[in-house]
């Protein structure tokens, strides 16, 4: 609901446009319309909402001044349709980051969740003129959401890397990170490091399966595709990925996420197999759920507040109109613990 603020002897107190509406007797649509200067209204009404207004000394907040200045003073984060909660705490540290940001630049943030193909969500946003920016937290190979989100001329940042200098984004640097991850179990005497990877559709598995690859190009060896599984998205697939790799003798398991990690350090648990004295666990994603793990592992660890911050505040910017840049990679930090020792 739009708010206006008494300014007076009593100090401040909110005011809704309804009041409004309920003292002259027309709706909170015609007082809206009456504000903003927009829309179909007649003279005489829109005089008598004003001079009401300027009667009574109520200064529109941000809300109500934005209807004037043709702004919502909202940005839609768009998250996936989360079916598994391990999946959660990436996409929660990322819109506190975001509504951080939001909030002391006085927008609000509205919440989309969708499965990345369907644009009606983002269609009704944009039509109902519901929000001036949209952050989208995660990338696809063939990335419906931004291309519809160009050619509709709304401001967008990606939380996530896409194949296009006309999207700006924001990541981390996965694909670095994962070639110095696997570079030094390399170096420490590791020769066979599976890869238990998710949906390849995902931009982020891509760059992280890109980054698995080009350490074995740089240590001069190939890589070892009987033990590369990708497109896990369960359990019952993670579980047949460890048999096989340790029916293949593997002597490190570098899972793509942590949820992946989580299910393959359950089936080693559930099998018996000890970690690491029989075989090595790694991850190429940190998290509180990693954390809880029977044994502290090796990971990467990227600060996923600043990742949501650091959007929030770029498109905060672009719809400003000031200058911003197309791409920004943050950094990233490798915790070597006791799963690869």
């Amino acid at each position: 609901m739009e708010e206006l603020t008494v300014i007076g002897e009593g100090g401040d107190r909110p005011l809704t446009i309804n009041d409004v509406a309920r003292e002259l007797g027309v709706s909170a649509s015609t007082v809206s319309r009456a504000i903003s200067g927009k829309g179909r209204i007649g003279a005489g009404t829109r005089e008598r909402v004003l001079a009401y207004i300027e009667e009574h000394d109520y200064h529109p907040n941000v809300i109500a001044k934005s209807l004037a200045k043709s702004r919502t003073y909202n940005i839609a984060i768009i998250i996936p349709e989360v079916k598994e909660l391990v999946d959660m705490p990436f996409f929660q540290n990322c819109m506190y980051g975001v509504e951080e940001v939001a909030q002391a630049s006085e927008y609000d943030t509205l919440i989309v969740t969708t499965n990345g193909k369907d644009t009606r969500h983002l269609e009704r946003l944009i039509h109902n003129n519901k929000v001036d920016g949209m952050i989208l937290t995660r990338t696809f190979q063939n990335d419906t959401f931004a291309e519809f989100l160009k050619s509709r001329g709304m401001p967008f940042v990606t939380v996530g890397s896409l194949d296009d200098e006309d999207v700006i984004q924001v990541d981390n640097n996965h694909r670095e990170a994962c070639r110095e991850l696997v570079s030094i179990l390399l170096s420490r005497g590791m020769n066979r490091i599976a890869l238990v990877g998710g949906h390849q559709e995902y931009v982020v598995n891509g760059n992280r399966y890109e980054g698995y690859a080009e350490a074995f190009r740089k240590a001069g060896r190939e890589v070892q595709e009987e033990l590369v599984f990708l497109d896990v998205d369960n359990s019952i697939l993670s579980d047949r990925a460890v048999e096989t790799l340790l029916n293949k003798q593997a002597d490190c398991i570098l899972c793509q996420d942590d949820s992946i990690c989580h299910w393959v350090l359950n089936k080693l648990k559930n099998m018996g197999i000890e970690v690491p004295s029989q075989i090595r666990v790694a991850s190429c994603f940190d998290s509180r759920i990693l954390a809880n793990a029977y044994i502290p592992i090796t990971s990467l660890k990227f600060d996923i507040l600043k990742l949501g911050r650091t959007a929030g505040r770029i498109l905060l910017d672009y719809i400003d109109g000031k200058p911003v840049p197309r791409k920004t990679l943050l950094d990233y930090e490798i915790v070597l613990k006791e799963s690869t020792k």
